[in-house]
This record gives C-alpha cells, structure tokens and sequence, in this order.
C-alpha cells in the first residue's frame, strides 16, 4: 500500500520489488490492486464512491502505522484489499454473466501507450520481469544487476571464473523500451521487440553482444578491445562510437547508423567503414550499400520520439505496431502506399496521431480494441 501511496522508503521498496520479480504473477496482482480501471469494471459507478472513501480510510491507517515493519503493513493491507477485490471481482463475473447471457458485447482490450519494462534471462535460466518504476538488485552468483528506473545496470566483477557458455539475455516486449549499461560502462538503448545478448563477463580481447531488433549503442572507448554486435544480416566492430543497428527478422535490410566515430560493418560478402553521417545497409544476400542520411530520422526513438520522412503507411504501421501493440487491418493494398511526413512524441496517446494523420491525408482510421482498420 506505501508504493500505492508514493510512501514507501528504499528499503521497503526492496524487499517489495523481490517480491514483485518472483512471478509475473505477483507483478499483474499488484498492478491490479491500484488499477482504477479495473476497480471500475469491477463494481460499477455505483460503488465509486465506497471505493474511494476505502481507498481514504486505508491511506489513513497505513500512515499512522508507518513505523511498523513493512511484512505487518502488508498483511494489514492485504486483508483491507483482498476481500473488495474479491467482492468486485465476484460482481465482474457477474456482470460479465450477465453479458454474455444478453448479447451485449464485452469490454475490449485498449491501446496503451508503450513503457520500459524487459524480461532478463539470467544464465541459470531463471527469467526476471523488469519495469521501469522498481529499484531491485539481481544477482545469480556469477555477476550482480542493479535496476533503478529504466535503466539496468550490470557490475563488473574481477573475481568469479565464468564459464564461456554463461550467457544473459535481455527481452524487450511489444510496447517496451530499456536501456542498459554494460560492466564497461557502455549504454544501450534497447527498442520495443528486441533481444540483446552477452557473455555474463566480456573476454580479455573482445566485447561481443549479439542483436536482435533494434538498438543505439554509445560504446565506451577501450584501445584493446574492440567492440562487436553480431547479428543474423552482419557485425558492426568499433573501438568507441555511437551509433544505431537495425536488424528485425522481418525486414529486408539491415541498418546501421553512425552518429559518431568510426564503425566497420562486415558481412559474408562485404566489408565497410563508415564516417558520421552515413548509413549501411544491408541485403538478405549480403551486399552493403552506404548512403548519406538524417542520423536523427533513424535514431531519434531512443530520446522519445518517432520520425517518418515521405515513408510509407505500411511501413508507419508496423513501427507503431510495436511501440503501441496493436493489430492493423486495411480496407485496399492502395492504403499501404499513402505516404507522410511526421515528428511525433512516442508517449503520446495513439489516438493523437491517428487524428493527425486523418488530417494530412485521406485516410480513416476505426479503432475496435487494440485493433485498427484503415478505410
């Protein structure tokens, strides 16, 4: 209840956020717990106002016990909680009863704007959720993980003999973002629908991560050990630099973009350096073509927003598809050509962009649930 009511210290956020990581589980439960909407399709409007004065009466009774262990307060707070909970989860099944029985259509599932959260796959296989608003240290015995806000930071540990198979992977979902911070201190800003891999220590004569997805890399700069992500299309090796890698499954090339330094990028057939400014791609037959381009139209994502130059509806969609998680339909293949010109704010509500778009092409959009049809 004290993270419900921004009250919580460090130390009880700790101990919640191990918790709350245990299972998925625990996590949807606690978010359920201070889920207005939920709360709302629960009960109904008749009952908000008993809602609300619960809520008062339960804040009051958490701050005059503040000084209590946090295992009492959550005890107390559970067994001020569960049983409305129960009783509107009782009359939502009800409800939802009473739906089905008389045709009416049930409740849809919304598009929601995206956030940071990541699922890490420690090398003992144990899968941790992650999200952006807990502090939880991570450790399994072979290297220790700090996550504070969005970020999740990795320690360098000198001392523990890894073995070479001893691997972390980080998963961003749909609708997801992260950033992290490697041992030597480089940052990686993961997109939505991503996977980064990496030993659990980097070796004495490289730094190799392997991508999945889409990534912006500020490499710290080290003299001896050059910097490599590997991915399924080709590698990209710096000493330091900054720069974005495009490598989804499903697109016919792979992108990467320098912002700053130098970077090489090889594949089986071709091998390249590239200066700030320009951009390689990448064919699915290995051949590299580098042309000059706006670094910002292609790296602008990991500082909040999302630029479109005369691009494509379809190629639009699909970029919000993974940052919004929704389903799109189109009434004619002819939609799919519709070109636009955008810098938008990523956090922004979908419905927003939509209605933007509406007003510089004729294009309709119709949202049922999470799911578009363009007309």
């Amino acid at each position: 209840m004290k993270a419900l009511l921004k009250e919580i210290s460090e130390g009880e956020r700790c101990e919640l956020d191990g918790w709350l990581n245990a299972s998925e589980q625990n996590r949807n439960f606690f978010e359920s717990l201070h889920s207005e909407m939920y709360l709302k399709k629960a009960v109904g409007d008749h009952n908000r106002l008993l809602r609300d004065a619960g809520w008062k009466q339960i804040k009051r009774k958490t701050v005059e016990v503040r000084s209590r262990k946090i295992r009492l307060q959550v005890y107390r707070v559970a067994a001020a909680i569960i049983f409305p909970l129960m009783l509107g989860g009782f009359i939502w099944y009800m409800m939802g009863s009473v739906e089905k029985r008389s045709g009416l259509p049930l409740a849809h599932q919304e598009i929601k704007v995206g956030g940071s959260k990541a699922v890490v796959t420690l090398s003992t296989g144990e899968r941790v959720a992650l999200f952006g608003d807990t502090t939880v240290c991570v450790n399994d015995g072979l290297s220790t993980m700090i996550n504070q806000q969005d970020t999740l930071n990795f320690m360098k540990n000198n001392d523990v003999v890894v073995a070479e198979n001893s691997y972390t992977v980080i998963e961003i979902p749909r609708g997801g973002e992260y950033i992290v911070r490697l041992e030597d201190g480089t940052v990686v800003y993961l997109n939505s629908e991503s996977e980064l891999r990496m030993p659990v220590h980097f070796g004495s004569e490289e730094r190799l991560v392997w991508l999945k997805g889409e990534a912006y890399f500020s490499v710290k700069h080290e003299n001896k050990r050059r910097f490599i992500v590997r991915t399924d299309r080709a590698d990209v090796s710096v000493l330091g630099t900054e720069f974005g890698v495009r490598a989804y499954s499903g697109e016919k090339e792979f992108l990467t973009t320098l912002v700053k330094g130098r970077v090489e990028v090889k594949s089986e057939n071709n091998v390249h350096r590239i200066v700030p400014g320009e951009q390689a791609k990448v064919d699915n037959t290995g051949n590299i073509a580098v042309t000059k381009v706006n670094t910002d139209e292609f790296v602008a994502w990991k500082v909040g927003r999302i630029v479109f130059t005369d691009a494509r509806l379809e190629d639009i969609m699909n970029e919000l598809q993974r940052w919004y998680d929704f389903n799109v339909f189109y009434a004619s293949s002819e939609l799919k050509e519709l070109r636009f010109s955008m810098d938008i704010v990523k956090y922004k509500e979908v419905s927003e962009i939509f209605d933007l778009m509406e007003k510089i092409r004729r294009a309709s959009f119709e949202v049922n649930g999470n799911n578009v049809i363009l007309k």
